[in-house]
């Protein structure tokens, strides 16, 4: 197994990367995806992998310095552990072949002999140039792991400028055991970059994107909105204050002396390897016209009932019905204030607020903290299994 570095991914996939997969990682113009092929080189060698770059566009040297200074990582600590073939050996099997197919066999039969040699275990190769001179399918086969004499893993990295179909198209005629595409500048949310995850080979996944951001070199999984919604008092600031590691609340005395949302929760938490963003939103009728605008964006909504209060569900089903109409998002719904006395049964939520089979009812207390993150972490997957 060879991890990619990025615990969301690596969840996604249920581990990792299996040996002697062939990985692509497309990258489309302006999304910051050079991350991802560095953060798997650098885990990959950490774990103590024979590797092998094939950095066609650079010098060696300029490489190391060109990782260090966009990661933080260096590489050169492991010289013991990687393999390079650089602009200084490809300018010279260039111009010892000016032929093409008979320089595409000095290409295999270089890698081949290296990697056989040395008992390379991951390869990583940046295809644009070597895409130029052979073709996409060409460079591709240059790498085909049958020549080896063991299992070896390859990650390729491609900047697509051709779009979507455009891909498809190599794809189907390249096929690879797991695809994913960055993107920018649309998607779930616009001003983000987002992966997506196309194909997995060893798995059964459906086609879905998350969002990401890069700081410091670093890649970090992201989730911008999930949003807390139900009738008033009914617990939401309560439990976005105890999943936040950070957060704030815009509160003021209500009729009955206790606080009510007046504006909205916004809380921050992180959880199985994502960053995210939680917002709750106020109860009262006189602020539903702008919950959709709270709700846009947003990747999951958690309806939050107050089970002592059966009263309150026609309220509840009205705000299910205002978020459903801005967006198609899992739902997760929270049956508060479990710890008290109470009435309303997971049969009673689901007849009253119309709920799917499969949408899961949980029964807390928000004061306690564990319980309120094990509904986060639930939402967690549900995202991650929803196709955007």
């Amino acid at each position: 197994m060879i991890y990619t570095g990025i615990d969301a991914l690596d969840g996604l996939l249920e581990g990792g990367v299996q040996d002697g997969s062939q990985v692509l990682f497309a990258i489309e113009p302006e999304a910051d995806g050079q991350h991802f092929m560095i953060t798997m080189l650098h885990t990959a060698v950490v774990a103590g992998k024979k590797t092998l770059v094939v950095a066609p566009f650079t010098r060696k040297d300029a490489y190391l310095v060109e990782v260090a200074a966009q990661s933080r990582y260096h590489l050169d600590c492991y010289k013991d552990l990687i393999w390079y073939i650089d602009m200084t050996e490809v300018e010279t099997i260039t111009e010892s072949h000016p032929d093409p197919e008979g320089r595409k066999q000095v290409w295999i039969d270089r890698i081949q002999n290296l990697v056989n040699q040395e008992k390379i275990e991951v390869i990583f190769v940046y295809l644009d140039l070597l895409s130029d001179q052979f073709g996409f399918d060409g460079a591709v086969s240059i790498f085909q792991t049958k020549q080896f004499d063991h299992p070896v893993t390859v990650i390729f990295e491609y900047f697509n400028l051709f779009g979507t179909e455009m891909l498809d198209t190599l794809i189907d005629e390249t096929p690879f055991n797991l695809v994913v595409t960055l993107h920018a500048g649309s998607g779930i949310v616009s001003f983000f970059n987002f992966f997506s995850i196309h194909t997995v080979s060893w798995l059964s996944l459906p086609s879905r994107s998350l969002p990401y951001v890069a700081t410091e070199g670093h890649i970090i999984p992201y989730i911008p909105k999930i949003v807390v919604t139900g009738p008033p008092d009914t617990g939401k600031s309560t439990f976005v204050r105890n999943v936040s590691e950070a957060g704030m609340s815009v509160d003021r005395l209500g009729l009955l002396g206790t606080p009510t949302t007046v504006a909205l929760d916004i809380g921050h938490m992180a959880s199985k390897g994502f960053d995210i963003n939680i917002y709750g939103t106020p109860g009262q009728e006189r602020f539903d016209p702008i919950i959709p605008q709270l709700a846009r964006n947003a990747m999951g909504v958690i309806l939050m009932v107050d089970v002592t209060r059966p009263d309150l569900m026609p309220r509840a089903r009205e705000l299910k019905g205002i978020v459903e109409g801005n967006t198609v998002v899992p739902i997760i719904v929270v049956a508060n204030k479990a710890d008290l006395t109470y009435s309303v049964t997971e049969e009673m939520i689901r007849s009253e607020l119309q709920i799917r089979d499969d949408t899961p009812v949980f029964f807390i207390s928000a004061i306690e903290r564990k319980q309120c993150r094990d509904v986060i972490n639930s939402m967690v997957d549900q995202i991650t299994k929803f196709s955007f």
